[in-house]
């Protein structure tokens, strides 16, 4: 009994003065982060595109996920739109919707990109600027291209996309490509959702051509612009004569 009321009194006992009676959660480390993420389609390049960014300072950009990333934004998504459901008896549980008033997108954010961050990148502890690229944007692997990308900023918030191309007719002629039927509708159509979408010329977008990327440093120089990096020409030509990919 003495021990149970020496616990009540500590857990009542007034907070010391200059301690925060604040009810809000201290800031995320994943906060802090800058976020990158590629989106291309296979032998295009973006293997070459991740190492180059993975040189660049504090930069921790990981490979392919089988769509992770798309899966998450379509579990928010599910999310939003179960909260829109909320109605004058959905407190009840004879209400279809019961628990919908309930859902916290504003929070819920703040989860994913923890899991996200924790369980899919693993960043170094240097790290500051994440991300990850995908190869797997086509019409049967993500339907709306517009509300996924909609849903990545909204979740990661301080994001930079990168959309990578390389020519079609070469693309379809390397590897798995060239035996694979209508290789090169199949490359056209995702490189022109790449090239279409409701954010292709949003300030936060970037294209890179894989072709002007490994013919001299003016474009890696654009891209390092806006990524608000320096340039190192040194590193560029270390990254484009170091083999990528298999």
């Amino acid at each position: 009994m003495k021990s149970f009321r020496s616990l009540i009194s500590k857990l009542s006992t007034p907070k010391t003065a200059g301690a925060s009676n604040s009810s809000k959660k201290a800031p995320s480390r994943h906060d802090s982060y800058r976020y990158i993420f590629i989106f291309t389609y296979g032998r295009s390049g973006s293997t070459l595109l991740m190492g180059y960014l993975n040189s660049l300072p504090g930069f921790c950009i990981r490979g392919e996920n089988y769509n992770a990333l798309a899966h998450l934004c379509s579990f928010y998504r599910s999310a939003k739109e179960t909260k829109g459901q909320v109605a004058k008896k959905s407190m009840l549980a004879v209400h279809p919707w019961y628990g919908a008033d309930l859902i916290k997108p504003e929070e819920m954010r703040g989860t994913l990109r923890k899991v996200f961050v924790e369980s899919i990148l693993n960043p170094p502890g240097d790290a500051k600027v994440v991300g990850c690229k995908e190869i797997r944007i086509n019409w049967n692997e993500i339907k709306d291209l517009d509300v996924f990308l909609s849903d990545v900023m909204e979740i990661f918030g301080d994001v930079r996309i990168i959309f990578n191309h390389r020519d079609i007719l070469a693309t379809s002629k390397s590897s798995w490509w060239k035996d694979t039927a209508h290789s090169y509708a199949t490359i056209r159509s995702m490189d022109q959702r790449l090239r279409d979408n409701a954010f292709a010329t949003a300030p936060n977008t970037f294209h890179v051509e894989y072709e002007e990327l490994v013919k001299g440093p003016e474009h890696a120089r654009k891209l390092t612009e806006f990524l608000g990096v320096p340039f190192d020409p040194e590193t560029y030509k270390k990254v484009m004569e170091t083999r990528h990919s298999y």
